[in-house]
């Protein structure tokens, strides 16, 4: 099995990187997001606070996407939110998204937490193998889909 490296994507070309793997792997969801989103998620990587890249070998294979978590307007120093994980379909099951999570778990805070759809049963498979727990906390999206929040501590 090929290294599978984690680099802090600070530099505009590992931010394009990391904007790539993102749509590579949208492109293989059963509902890809639409433009709106995609605007987004571009914005996010472009003032993201923790960006990560991960390479399969040689091959750009994942990104991560963390930040300090927010609670009625007040960041936490000693919480960070999981924000997003892609991992490019071609490398999937290769620990790519493990090897991402578990850089991030190993980084500054001490719990971080993660919203997933309830029917994104992969996500949910890499963050219940990660350590994480489902908070029991659910909320619900515009557009009807129900989520789960789970949380991970040291």
């Amino acid at each position: 099995m090929p290294r599978i490296p984690v680099v802090r994507a600070d530099s505009p070309e590992l931010r394009a990187l990391a904007r790539e793997i993102w749509r590579t792997a949208d492109a293989a969801r059963p509902r890809p997001a639409g433009a709106l989103r995609a605007e987004r998620v571009r914005h996010k990587i472009e003032a993201a606070e923790l960006l990560l890249v991960a390479h399969y070998g040689t091959r750009p294979a994942g990104m991560l996407l963390a930040e300090t978590y927010v609670a009625d307007g007040v960041p936490d120093p000693e919480v960070g939110h999981l924000s997003m994980v892609f991992v490019d379909p071609a490398v999937w099951g290769s620990r790519v998204g493990t090897t991402l999570v578990r850089d991030l778990q190993g980084r500054q805070w001490s719990q971080l937490s993660a919203w997933t759809r309830t029917d994104n049963r992969r996500a949910q498979r890499l963050l219940l193998a990660t350590g994480f727990v489902d908070s029991g906390a659910r909320s619900t999206l515009q557009d009807g889909d129900e989520l789960r929040q789970l949380i991970w501590t040291r």
